[in-house]
């Protein structure tokens, strides 16, 4: 009798267990009807086929524009918040301005030093909804990027960066990945800067040898190692005159070194950290990644740290006068080369802003007392004043086996990133040093 009874809800359950499938939704498996599986499904393929349009649209539309011509040197892209404005810097000069929505209370724009990860064309959230985000480009791997979207002329975005439509556009034309990107509650200023301390680049000549008639082994500023193979255009000198070449050369760089030890027996404890020095060039390193480096030094830690092309090269210990006083964060960005090696800088000094008091939900009520909505209160900030990035400069004491490695790799469009805060989580495999400063 029970056996039948059981075979009998197997047979009633059979057909009933046929109307379902499993879907996984978020991982999660679910029963779901087939007519509703078949209707998610089409609509997914729907998405992915207009996603498809609209991606080869934009290729097509952004194939059609000339490529925009913009001072030399490297891109700065400086938001400011209370402003909800973006100023596009090139070469040190600002070029372009944009009205931006950055992120509402309840999910604020990170602020901070930044650049771009990653561009896509187009681009769908992998966090709200498959929403659209045209003309991507991320700033952080955790989900925040500038794109185009709805600029209502106020915070409007969940943590994003968003820009009008041919802003947008013009932008992602323009812009790299690596280009430096600076988010802060107020603008931002880009300003020269002059300070013996700042890194420089290997000379080109060595002494008074006319820079053609120097042999590759004793090549500088293109970092490409020890060779005995001659440079393309050197002269085909006798051997004499070969001779001759390499004394002078040998000459100056026993001057050279010798002119350093002497300084160092006199001023051990003083010897200036950035002093220009003469140096061969160590051999390339064949795993550096392409594109110039990137130096933080953090007076949280104590340390230098160099990354170049988005991976880390190496660290080491600095030396930080009066370590228990601020330093400010400052970004130094190295403009072009001269002729003798040295840099043109310029600085952007940020101000840092601690939570005092934390945001929260407040609920607000009509005359009669009736509930209409949650609201999040702004949290309190401290903040504390960017500082004087020649002031900070002066207080760092570099190794001068570490300097001689930055030298080597010194490029235009290198950065020197002082902070008193550390690398932020955001750093890792595949960005460039990242610090919030809010």
């Amino acid at each position: 009798m029970i056996a039948a009874s059981i075979a009998a809800l197997l047979a009633s359950a059979a057909p009933a267990a046929a109307l379902f499938e499993f879907e996984s939704r978020f991982g999660v498996p679910r029963l779901v009807a087939p007519a509703a599986a078949d209707k998610a499904k089409a609509a997914k393929q729907a998405r992915g086929q207009l996603a498809k349009r609209k991606h080869k649209q934009l290729v097509k539309e952004a194939g059609k524009k000339d490529v925009e011509k913009l001072p030399p040197g490297p891109l700065h892209l400086i938001i400011s918040i209370r402003k909800q404005q973006m100023t596009l810097y090139a070469g040190g000069q600002p070029v372009a301005h944009s009205a931006v929505s950055t992120g509402v209370p309840g999910h604020p724009t990170p602020q901070g030093v930044f650049s771009v990860l990653e561009k896509q064309i187009y681009h769908e959230s992998n966090l709200y909804s498959s929403a659209p985000m045209p003309y991507m480009q991320r700033i952080t791997w955790s989900g925040v990027a500038m794109h185009q979207g709805i600029v209502p002329g106020r915070p409007a975005s969940h943590g994003c960066i968003r820009l009008p439509a041919a802003f947008a556009k013009r932008l992602w034309g323009i812009t790299k990945v690596g280009a430096r990107v600076i988010i802060a509650q107020d603008d931002v200023s880009l300003t020269e800067i002059s300070s013996q301390r700042l890194f420089t680049a290997l000379p080109q000549v060595i002494g008074a040898a006319p820079a053609e008639a120097l042999p590759a082994k004793v090549r500088f500023a293109d970092n490409t190692g020890l060779t005995d193979t001659p440079l393309k255009g050197s002269i085909d000198a006798n051997s004499a005159e070969e001779a001759r070449i390499e004394n002078a050369i040998d000459q100056a760089v026993q001057a050279g070194l010798a002119e350093i030890e002497a300084d160092r027996a006199i001023e051990p404890k003083t010897q200036h950290p950035f002093e220009k020095t003469v140096l061969a060039v160590a051999p390339k390193d064949a795993m550096l990644k392409p594109g110039p480096i990137s130096v933080f030094v953090s007076r949280k830690l104590g340390k230098l740290f160099v990354r170049k092309g988005f991976a880390e090269v190496f660290d080491a210990p600095v030396t930080i006068a009066r370590p228990e006083e601020t330093l400010g964060t400052h970004v130094f960005t190295a403009l072009e080369a001269r002729g003798d090696g040295t840099m043109r800088w310029n600085v952007a000094s940020l101000s840092t802003e601690q939570v005092v008091k934390k945001g929260k939900y407040q609920m607000t009520y009509t005359a009669r007392g009736e509930k209409l909505r949650k609201e999040l209160a702004a949290p309190a900030h401290q903040v504390t004043p960017p500082g004087d990035p020649n002031a900070a400069l002066e207080r760092i004491t570099i190794p001068q086996d570490v300097l001689v490695r930055i030298t080597e790799l010194m490029t235009p469009g290198a950065t020197l990133i002082i902070s008193d805060l550390g690398q932020s989580f955001e750093t890792g495999k595949g960005t460039d040093f990242i610090v919030l400063t809010r």
